[in-house]
């Protein structure tokens, strides 16, 4: 895409698509996920309404994950809007709404997930395969307790976009400070960033040494861009809500000195072998 941070274009899905038919590969699916991982960009409703009409245009269906939905930092941030806002809950038999707790809500271990859909032949098959992954009647009366509370929810969504902001302002300030150029995000868990000037050569492969370099010797685990299919090596996604702010200082200590040293140094010269006793 040309600018991955505002989505695709119909033009783009046009080409995705024939490029995909020049391989053999049917293409039955078109998969959105708003806010993005791992960019934490918003895509416009214009995007996402485009997006569906290209994608009924060749009858294929749309699902749109919008686990993040709730992870917006800035209460006051109007730009994220829902599927089923954007389609007036008309949805129809093709375009699919995902969402869980384990998110917005730092709920993975509860293992509950929802699929809105109209389409009722959808909604029968996965009834009949329920039965082999049903959430227990407990946690299904944790979570409508939960998601019945109004105060709780407005109170722990508040204090968690606090945090998070607090926590991506840890990771941003480090990174400004060693130079390294990143996707500001408006949502989420990540820092989508470009460490591309510290490869020892353009290439995955040169990605995966410097990854294997800051897990190794600075104890910070990134994920590599080439796992996300990104086509540039040396994209990286840092999760900045996994830890405490007082250890988000830490690895970022310790990722500012490891990158001080491969520019002061060069790859061949490595000072430090202990940036993990930072």
């Amino acid at each position: 895409m040309k600018d991955p941070t505002t989505g695709p274009t119909p033009e783009e899905l046009e080409i995705a698509y024939n490029q995909a038919a020049t391989k053999n590969i049917r293409v039955k699916i078109l998969l959105l996920t708003n806010p993005n991982n791992p960019l934490g960009t918003i895509y416009s409703a214009d995007t996402i309404k485009k997006s569906i009409d290209w994608a009924r245009g060749k009858k294929i269906h749309t699902i749109v994950d919008e686990i993040y939905a709730l992870s917006v930092h800035d209460s006051h941030d109007q730009s994220f809007q829902s599927v089923t806002k954007i389609l007036n809950n008309h949805l129809g038999n093709d375009v699919h709404f995902l969402w869980a707790l384990s998110k917005d809500f730092g709920s993975s271990g509860f293992r509950v997930g929802v699929l809105y859909t109209q389409n009722q032949v959808l909604n029968d098959a996965l009834g009949n395969l329920n039965i082999f992954s049903s959430v227990s009647h407990p946690m299904q009366a944790v979570v409508a307790s939960l998601l019945d509370d109004d105060e709780f929810i407005d109170e722990f969504l508040e204090t968690s976009r606090t945090l998070l902001k607090l926590s991506k302002s840890i990771v941003t300030n480090a990174l400004d400070g060693m130079d390294i150029p990143y996707i500001n995000a408006q949502a989420g868990i990540f820092l989508y960033c470009d460490f591309s000037s510290l490869l020892p050569e353009d290439s995955f492969d040169g990605e995966a040494k410097l990854a294997s370099l800051i897990q190794n010797e600075a104890r910070v685990v990134m994920t590599p861009g080439e796992s996300q299919r990104d086509e540039k090596p040396g994209q990286f996604r840092i999760c900045y809500a996994w830890v405490t702010p007082e250890v988000l200082q830490f690895a970022m200590g310790r990722l500012k000195l490891l990158t001080s040293d491969i520019r002061g140094n060069g790859w061949e010269n490595l000072q430090s072998k202990t940036y993990y006793k930072f």
